[in-house]
């Protein structure tokens, strides 16, 4: 069984460094392009089951694919990003600076603190929870299209790491992580955060 993880392509707040969480932000032009490029990229895969978050960006990344080849899709609001209530739309640095004071103030360890409004990390692991029991079992192979923080605790959860597991993994907009699964259940990864079908175009099309 092959299973297929890719994080949504770029909008304008990916680019400026805000937070999107649960804000229904765009694709950019650059996005659009970069979901072309994937679109090709993934159209000879053998996926017949896709899963995505329901927000715009990840129904924009998965069109271009869906136009070359329709599949069976399934769009979930439990992939969404982590919601960052209202310090959504804030610079990253400003929310990282908030949620590593306020773990000091309160002595909550970082990943149980939840901006006002928000959720935790915890809280997305545990949101992520039913959808993953279903993930694990899947036998179709499966593209799962969402957020770069809900792919890494897919991912770790995946390889049995814990939510701390996590902070290793960082994808790309548009990039490619592949995984396969051996027969006693154990998933391997095959591709990490792999995004040559973007820099191929960008060759091809002159751009260094």
């Amino acid at each position: 069984m092959r299973l297929y993880l890719v994080r949504h392509a770029q909008t304008a707040w990916n680019r400026e460094g805000r937070a999107q969480g649960h804000t229904d932000v765009l694709l950019d032009d650059t996005g659009r392009w970069q979901a072309e490029q994937l679109g090709a990229r993934l159209a000879t895969e053998p996926i017949e089951r896709v899963v995505a978050s329901d927000l715009t960006r990840c129904r924009e990344t998965l069109a271009p694919l869906l136009a070359l080849r329709p599949i069976a899709t399934e769009y979930r609001a439990d992939l969404r990003e982590r919601t960052f209530g209202e310090m959504e739309g804030e610079d990253y640095r400003k929310l990282h600076d908030f949620l590593v004071a306020e773990s000091a103030r309160t002595g909550e360890p970082a990943e149980a603190v939840r901006p006002p409004g928000g959720e935790s990390v915890l809280d997305v692991r545990l949101r992520l929870e039913p959808f993953m029991a279903r993930l694990v079992e899947a036998r179709e192979p499966t593209l799962v299209v969402s957020h770069g923080g809900t792919l890494a605790q897919i991912l770790s959860t995946l390889i049995k790491g814990g939510w701390e597991t996590a902070r290793s993994f960082r994808f790309a907009n548009a990039s490619v992580t592949e995984l396969s699964r051996r027969p006693n259940g154990a998933f391997v990864i095959e591709r990490f955060n792999e995004t040559a079908h973007l820099e191929s175009a960008l060759e091809a099309a002159g751009v260094t």
